[in-house]
């Protein structure tokens, strides 16, 4: 940075006219001593008498001072109407008023006139891009609604104003499942999904009857990033009102859309905070709205529902279990439990199914359907699908030392299944564990097979070369075809507990099951039936010419020792009754 001197720091503290006076008083004092300094000169270089003063210095000193003071108040009284005209041009630069503008048309100086409109052309010109700016800064530009700063701007406003006598209302609106409507429709036209649903609710806010909509008085509907609305009401009124409104909302949601000529059904599901009861800032509001919109996923994926202190508690519960999971999967407590297959043709134990099974340090077990949601949302599922590979194939290697022909099952999560190091990561735990490829079998969903063919086939190639097997899971839940599982490297259909159950109880569940046995033929795959639990099931499948069965009528699951130990007892002695009885086989009961 450059350094001022001590005289730009003097000057730059004067005002004009008190600098014009001081110029003017240093220039006649200069002239002064100039003009006495030339006679002085004059007279030596002439040869004359030395220089004398005419006037005594008592009279000549007061004149000069008096010349000084002269020119100085001068230059003073005329540089005054040039620091008004500075000071108006100040003015009209930061104060916008008209009879300003007027004031700067009377000016003088051709100079000051062109400076005038200079100025005037670049201070309207910022004001309009000036107005621009503050525009687009509370616009939401794809939806031309108000955005989230305009909305933070307005709750701050007026919340002060709610009262419990007439409380404000807040709702967070979210669209369902957008991420695969954007599939659907496209990738560049999710902005034009967005402008359509903006409108939607526009609509249906407008056509709220009364009395309604005398909550909407003074409402702000802002669009907020990616696929969320709030809907704030400073003078909601009522919870009936709201909840007009908010059925106003979804009803409104029951046409389809059309989006570039295609047909898209579009829902809404919302989260609604009431102030001042449940929240006393914008930052609340949004924070208990969030925590009222995720309870609706997770207990029915769409829907509204009212945010309650109750939520904080379940949230700060789930926000632990969370926490102890993660220091879970970093302990390595998730362990592996194996469920036999039995064989129906000869009724050995050829196979077996690895569970996680999460067991604290305190004992206690916790079940899978309650950890597992929450490891998938966490993003945790991943590490314990690996965890559990790695305990499956070292398990299997002992079974496979010992003499024992049998192969182990891992389940295929979504998340790990979208990963591009599948392969390389269940290559890698069979290395390590020395076990062969062929003893291991990868188990996917119906679902996860159907929606991306070409994955599966990229993923399990590799591994199919070297002998690894892969089944469907929970066959028959899906919306599978023929034609499209003639296009997948399976070897295994397994039946879906939900259809072994219900052998007994519904008269559609044994064709259901018979069909599908016909069709794993006609591919010539094995099949597994799940959740076997009585005799009558066993007898049912084995006849209709099922492959292998799984189920607590044999074992539950068993830790690895245990399942060592259930192979070295197991005596399958009624492979051939026709009965089918698995009192028959020679198994100790766990």
């Amino acid at each position: 940075m450059k350094k001022i001197s001590l005289l730009g720091r003097l000057i730059s503290s004067l005002s004009i006219p008190a600098f014009v006076s001081l110029v003017g008083a240093f220039t006649a004092l200069l002239l002064f001593v100039t003009v006495i300094s030339i006679e002085m000169v004059f007279r030596l270089a002439t040869g004359g008498n030395p220089f004398e003063f005419v006037l005594p210095v008592y009279l000549l000193l007061p004149i000069i001072g008096a010349t000084v003071l002269i020119a100085s108040g001068v230059g003073y009284i005329l540089s005054r109407p040039l620091q008004k005209v500075f000071e108006r041009f100040t003015e009209y630069m930061t104060v916008s008023r008209g009879e300003v503008d007027t004031d700067l048309y009377s000016l003088q100086f051709p100079e000051l006139r062109r400076l005038r409109v200079a100025t005037t052309r670049t201070v309207r010109k910022l004001r309009r891009e000036n107005e621009h700016l503050r525009k687009i800064a509370y616009r939401d530009s794809r939806t031309g609604l108000p955005n989230a700063v305009a909305a933070e701007k307005r709750i701050v406003d007026t919340l002060p104003n709610a009262s419990f006598e007439r409380p404000a209302a807040f709702i967070l609106l979210d669209i369902d499942r957008f991420a695969h409507l954007v599939e659907q429709v496209g990738a560049g036209h999710g902005e034009m999904m967005i402008h359509a649903a903006a409108q939607r609710i526009s609509k249906a806010l407008a056509d709220v009857p009364d009395p309604s909509a005398s909550a909407l008085r003074g409402s702000m509907l802002a669009a907020l990033t990616a696929d969320q609305f709030t809907l704030y009401m400073p003078d909601a009124g009522s919870r009936e009102h709201v909840i007009a409104i908010a059925r106003a909302i979804r009803n409104a949601f029951n046409e389809p859309f059309t989006i570039f000529g295609r047909s898209v059904t579009i829902s809404l599901s919302g989260g609604i905070v009431m102030a001042p009861e449940d929240a006393d800032s914008p930052q609340k509001m949004m924070q208990n709205a969030k925590l009222a919109l995720r309870l609706v996923r997770n207990e029915s994926q769409s829907g509204f529902r009212f945010f309650t202190p109750r939520l904080t508690r379940i949230v700060q519960g789930r926000y632990r279990f969370e926490s102890e999971l993660r220091d879970a999967v970093e302990n390595r407590e998730f362990k592996a439990v194996f469920q036999p297959k039995i064989d129906f043709a000869t009724g050995r134990i050829v196979g077996a199914e690895a569970l996680a099974r999460w067991r604290r340090s305190n004992g206690k077990l916790i079940s899978p359907a309650a950890f597992i949601p929450v490891a998938e949302e966490a993003g945790l599922i991943e590490e314990i699908g690996k965890q559990i590979l790695e305990a499956a194939c070292e398990a299997a290697r002992t079974w496979e030392l010992e003499g024992h022909d049998v192969t182990v099952a891992v389940n295929v999560s979504p998340s790990q299944f979208q990963r591009n190091d599948l392969t390389e990561t269940v290559m890698g735990a069979l290395k390590r564990s020395g076990l062969h490829p062929r003893r291991l079998e990868l188990e996917i969903t119906e679902s996860m097979a159907v929606s991306d063919p070409a994955r599966v086939a990229e993923f399990i190639s590799p591994l199919r070369a070297m002998g690894t097997k892969l089944a469907i899971d929970d066959f028959g839940t899906g919306h599978s075809n023929l034609a499209t599982l003639t296009q997948l490297p399976f070897d295994v259909f397994k039946i879906d507990r939900q259809f072994v159950s219900a052998l007994e109880t519904d008269r559609q569940a044994p064709a259901i099951v018979e069909m599908i046995l016909a069709m794993a033929e006609t591919l010539g795959l094995k099949t597994v039936a799940e959740g076997v639990e009585t005799t009558k099931q066993a007898d049912f499948l084995r006849r209709r010419g099922c492959t292998m069965a799984q189920g607590f009528l044999y074992s539950p699951g068993l830790p690895d020792q245990a399942f060592l130990e259930l192979l070295r007892a197991w005596k399958p002695l009624g492979a051939n009754d026709e009965t089918g009885s698995p009192e028959a086989y020679q198994a100790p009961r766990r």
